[in-house]
């Protein structure tokens, strides 16, 4: 399905918006999550991370209610960091074998984007290898509903979903219009308790995220209005709840900020920073948001003269008083807030301090010239562009 993308009919250029999932808001709305499954079945996959719902006891309690509204739960356990496609195979295989009538996906964006590969593919036939960053999903799967607990990668509201092909040595992403959530319950009660280097990486995520949204060749109104809100919510919060964990409207902030962030990106796509970091991060075995942030400041850079105005429009959203400046002076002063934040929250500015090397260079632009986040960015980028913003970085 066409979003925000342009196309042209009858010779007018025309954006779509499209977002198809409900979402709940509200400091514990988690309570509703047996309420919003029911409709789908009685049968549920819950499907998360090993550890840290274990450890917060959330794991717990949540089964507990869905069991207590009558629905029966298989839990599936067994997300690493970066997900293969093998786990979403072990998933689908679990789901196929109870005969599950919905997926639950909990967690942070490597155990939604499990839930939701297993929920669309469930009743596909084939492996997930055959729908790995090839033909779009376009058939019903199983409903999915999602439960973030860390404010980053926006994927409860996105169509896609990011897993590794070691096999293959690429990580791509399986999309579709039926990759969508039929639910999603962002509650920011449940990211309290997330340790501050989680919270930088997710954060500079999401920050990215918004930005790249903002920017992007695929921009249009409905976006900028949720993109722009996610800036200025993101960056007036993001260093208050890496230093205080408890601060519930810096949480809340931070929460609500990386889900207005993926409704925008999932009708816009990205930018440059995101289409280097995957092949980045799986080269070089570097969490996703930590790249994404590194390399944010040096895409603006590279980027903010071909849309001073955009970037411009950044940095009053970052709270910079602009009035009396050009508009590349304005969107300078967004490159030196947004270097301040990072800087703050420990983000490392150099790619040689994450251990990654200059041979490497030449494979990580062959991987990235493909992405459409590359072609989407403000400034769109070609393979020297990409050489040039890697040189910068490192």
């Amino acid at each position: 399905m066409l979003r925000s993308r342009s196309y042209a009919e009858g010779g007018v250029v025309m954006k779509q918006f499209y977002l198809p999932t409900r979402i709940l808001t509200g400091l514990g709305c988690l309570s509703a999550l047996a309420d919003v499954t029911q409709p789908f079945g009685q049968r549920a996959l819950l499907v998360c991370g090993a550890n840290a719902l274990r450890r917060a006891g959330t794991l717990d309690r949540t089964v507990d209610a869905l069991k207590g509204a009558g629905i029966e739960t298989w839990l599936f356990d067994a997300v690493p960091p970066e997900p293969t496609l093998d786990v979403v195979q072990d998933a689908i295989g679990l789901a196929r074998r109870e005969g599950v009538e919905v997926v639950i996906g909990m967690g942070g964006g490597s155990a939604i984007d499990v839930g939701k590969a297993a929920a669309a593919l469930c009743n596909k036939p084939g492996t997930v290898r055959d729908y790995h960053g090839g033909r779009a999903v376009q058939d019903p799967g199983l409903p999915f509903v999602c439960v973030p607990t860390t404010a980053g990668t926006g994927s409860e509201v996105t169509n896609n979903a990011v897993l590794t092909d070691p096999e293959a040595g690429v990580k791509k992403s399986i999309r579709g219009s039926r990759l969508y959530a039929a639910a999603a319950i962002v509650d920011p009660e449940l990211t309290l308790s997330l340790p501050p280097d989680v919270t930088a990486s997710s954060g500079a995520d999401a920050l990215c995220q918004a930005i790249e949204s903002f920017t992007a060749q695929g921009a249009q109104a409905a976006s900028d209005a949720l993109s722009g809100q996610a800036i200025a919510r993101i960056g007036r919060s993001l260093v208050r709840a890496w230093q205080q964990g408890s601060d519930v409207p810096a949480r809340a902030d931070m929460l609500y900020g990386s889900l207005l962030a993926g409704m925008s990106m999932t009708n816009t796509r990205l930018g440059g920073a995101h289409g280097l970091a995957h092949p980045l991060g799986f080269h070089f075995h570097i969490a996703h948001g930590t790249l994404c942030g590194l390399l944010l400041p040096y895409v603006m850079e590279y980027s903010l003269e071909h849309a001073p105005d955009k970037y411009a429009a950044v940095a009053a959203l970052l709270g910079v008083d602009t009035s009396g400046m050009t508009a590349v002076e304005a969107a300078r002063e967004a490159l030196a807030t947004v270097r301040v934040i990072l800087d703050t929250i420990g983000v490392p500015r150099h790619l040689s301090a994450l251990g990654v090397k200059k041979e490497g260079f030449a494979t990580i632009v062959e991987e990235s010239l493909p992405s459409a986040n590359v072609r989407n960015n403000a400034r769109p980028l070609e393979a020297e562009d990409l050489r040039a913003i890697l040189e910068r970085a490192y």
